[in-house]
């Protein structure tokens, strides 16, 4: 389960009034895991094996009311041997704002030649 980032409220806001900001395009992938709602980066972000960060589709998606949730989809293909075990929804093809981040569960064994198929989904809604 994906957890927002204070950054990522950050740039919604800012979005939100009209001010200087930036959408999120891209996905990271790492292999450490226990981030939470004030890390600003994975654990530990991997470029390693074909799974550095990458551009996203993104669109908006229907969970509750019309285009309540941001959705990026990312395929990514192995070209090594190693074991992604988080991922995390970015505005920038290095460092950047976070906008959520999340453990895979299971993690994500690959050898070279598998895909790793990733979709973030981040619902924007009122406190419950």
């Amino acid at each position: 389960m994906a957890v927002p980032c204070t950054a990522g409220f950050v740039e919604l806001a800012k979005l939100g009034a009209g001010e200087a900001a930036t959408a999120w395009t891209h996905i990271g992938l790492g292999t450490g895991t226990g981030q939470g709602a004030s890390s600003t980066t994975l654990a530990v972000e991997t470029s390693a094996s074909g799974m550095a960060r990458a551009a996203a589709t993104v669109t908006t998606e229907t969970t509750t009311v019309t285009d309540d949730t941001i959705q990026l989809t990312k395929t990514f293909t192995a070209t090594g041997t190693i074991t992604i075990t988080e991922a995390g929804a970015f505005n920038a093809a290095s460092v950047g704002d976070m906008l959520m981040v999340g453990d895979l569960s299971p993690s994500a064994p690959m050898v070279n030649g598998d895909t790793l198929a990733m979709t973030l989904k981040c619902q924007i809604k009122a406190a419950a």
